[in-house]
Formats: structure tokens, C-alpha cells, sequence
């Protein structure tokens, strides 16, 4: 789709908070490792755009939202996208999952590659910086679970430049992941974590059983230390899994987590793999198998009110403060 006939869909007319179903070029990837190294099939995506209500002067900050493994869900379009829009900022929220004839991926999360995610996010941030009403250099992302993935990893420089290898000078201005599964997602080059260095804000819950903290706070440590106040974190007492969520917890009896399972970490140069804290080194073929084994089923997800929603949406608020995206 070009950019003139996006622009003419993405037009000002009708309500400023509608939703504007937008299609966008992407690329596929079946793996993190084609995702570092060779070039995607081409695969067409759409997202869900909401314009700010009273835009401010000039170009107009966005949020990329990216889904978890529900797909999109009436929180994402119905309180982060107006959110964002109350702060100034476009949002939009990617579909990673319909365009590839999924709804979801909770009982099984090889429906969609687990690359997926993160493309798009790449690919909607190339889209959106093509537009001449969005500030190119304002353009992050909050992502939720698997889309908590997606915001970590879309922070990985070498998947940016294998990713959008002609536009490298695209970054995301900031990360928020959000209870993001963190065990397999150490990526390091040359001793290094590899991230761009745009500041990033964790949001986890303390009693999720789908992708624990505990796996995201070892990861976070060696990130602060190697880069000193632009990594943040928040922990929520009490919190489950898609604590933004205000649906009563609940209990998916099939759905599938790795909480069992060691950290992994992935050396980008030689895409090697080794458990954390360990010099034993995985296959391909002894990942799959471990990963198969340490499997568990069964996860809570959900709160019974808005109060971790609350507290995660002021310490956004305040982050983006803290970091000068907004006054």
C-alpha cells in the first residue's frame, strides 16, 4: 500500500478518537534467527489508528500497541489508545494475528512466529515515520506479553538493522513492556546487550504464573548496568498476568507457559545458544526438546478492578515525563 493512498485513508475527517483500520507492508520470519540474518517474506498487516483529539502544533507523536497472545483486545483499542491520545500521541494498535488467520495463541504459541510480533512492530514503525504528520523521532511502543516481547526485542539493535537494513536511522524513541516472558529473550553481541539505548519502562506483576517477573528482573540488572538511567522497572504487588486488564481473574486451564523452564541467552554474532549462568551450550535440536519438556499448562490472567491499571498508566505517564516525551 503507498504512502499517498495510506495518507488518504488516514485523513482528518470524522471523529478524532475513530478507529482507522489501516493496512501496512510487514515482513515474515520464521524465527529470531531469520530475523537477525536474512531478509522476510513479504506479508501484508494492519493495524488500528486513533488520532489525538487535539493534535498538538507540529508533527504528532505515536504509540505503536502491540497485542498479546489473545490478539487485540477491547483494552488495547478501548483504554491504552485513548490513553496515549489524552498525552498528545497517535496510537496504533498492530494486529499481528488476523491477517495471518489466528485469534489466538495462548494454547499454542507456534501459531504465529515468535518473530512476528516484533517485525511488525518494526514495519509499523518504518510506515509510520514515512507519514509526514507523524514525528519520526517521537514513535514508541507499549506492548503486552507477547507484545511485551516485541517491545523489549524491538530494542535489539541487530534485529533493527537486519529488519530495516535501508532505514537504520529508525529507532523507537522508547520501550514499554509489559509482563513481557523475558527467558529467552537475552540477546548479547560482543559482551553486549546489543539495545539501541532508548529508555525502556518494565510493567510486571509479582504473582504472574504466565511469564514471572523474576526472569525479566535478572535480564534488567544487567542492562542497568551496562546502561546506567534509562532502564526502569516496576513490580506490583499482587499483580497476574494482564493485570490492565479489568475482568475478574481468571484461570486459562490451557493455556501454556515456560515458567519451569532455565533462561536461555543468544549470542548474536554466532547465534549460539547457552542456559544463563551455565557454559552448557543448546542446539537447535536440545532447545525444542527442553522447551517441550519444561512446558507447563495452566495460567491466571486478569484483575478483579482498575488498580494496577491505574498505577501502571501514572508511572507511564510520569516516564514519558521523566524522559521528555511529554511536558
Amino acid at each position: 500500500m503507498s504512502i499517498l493512498t495510506a495518507c488518504s485513508v488516514l485523513s482528518w475527517s470524522g471523529l478524532a478518537s475513530a478507529q482507522q483500520k489501516i493496512s501496512f507492508p510487514s515482513a515474515e520470519y520464521a524465527n529470531k534467527f531469520e530475523m537477525a540474518k536474512r531478509v522476510g517474506k513479504p506479508i501484508e498487516i494492519f493495524g488500528y489508528l486513533m488520532l489525538p483529539p487535539n493534535p498538538p502544533a507540529g508533527k504528532i507523536p505515536v504509540v505503536v500497541i502491540a497485542h498479546g497472545s489473545a490478539g487485540v483486545q477491547s483494552k488495547d483499542t478501548g483504554f491504552w489508545a485513548p490513553y496515549f491520545n489524552k498525552l498528545g500521541f497517535a496510537a496504533f494498535v498492530v494486529d499481528s494475528f488476523t491477517p495471518r488467520g489466528v485469534e489466538s495463541t495462548v494454547e499454542d504459541q507456534n501459531l504465529v512466529s515468535n518473530a512476528a510480533d516484533t517485525a511488525d512492530a518494526f514495519f509499523a514503525l518504518k510506515f509510520l515515520a514515512a507519514d509526514p504528520r507523524f514525528d519520526a523521532d517521537r514513535i514508541g511502543i507499549i506492548g503486552f506479553s507477547r507484545g511485551g516481547i516485541a517491545a523489549n526485542e524491538t530494542a535489539v539493535k541487530s534485529f533493527r538493522d537486519n529488519v530495516l537494513r535501508e532505514n537504520k536511522n529508525l529507532q523507537f524513541a522508547f520501550h514499554i513492556p509489559a509482563y513481557p516472558g523475558c527467558q529467552n529473550s537475552r540477546f548479547r553481541k560482543n559482551g553486549s546487550y546489543d539495545k539501541t539505548g532508548a529508555p525502556m519502562l518494565f510493567l510486571m506483576g509479582s504473582k504472574d504464573d504466565y511469564t514471572p517477573a523474576k526472569f525479566c528482573l535478572d535480564q534488567i540488572k544487567g542492562m542497568q548496568e551496562e546502561y546506567p538511567g534509562v532502564i526502569d522497572y516496576r513490580v506490583y504487588d499482587g499483580a497476574h498476568h494482564s493485570f490492565d486488564g479489568n475482568q475478574g481473574v481468571h484461570y486459562l486451564r490451557l493455556g501454556t507457559s515456560t515458567r519451569n523452564c532455565p533462561m536461555t541467552e543468544t549470542d548474536i554474532a554466532s547465534w549460539s545458544r547457552h542456559l544463563v549462568g551455565s557454559s552448557d551450550k543448546l542446539s537447535l535440536a536440545d532447545e525444542k526438546k527442553m522447551y517441550k519438556d519444561c512446558q507447563s499448562v495452566g495460567v491466571t490472567v486478569g484483575s478483579f478492578d482498575n488498580r494496577y491499571r491505574d498505577l501502571a498508566s501514572k508511572d507511564v505517564e510520569d516516564f514519558l515525563r521523566k524522559i521528555g516525551q511529554i511536558k
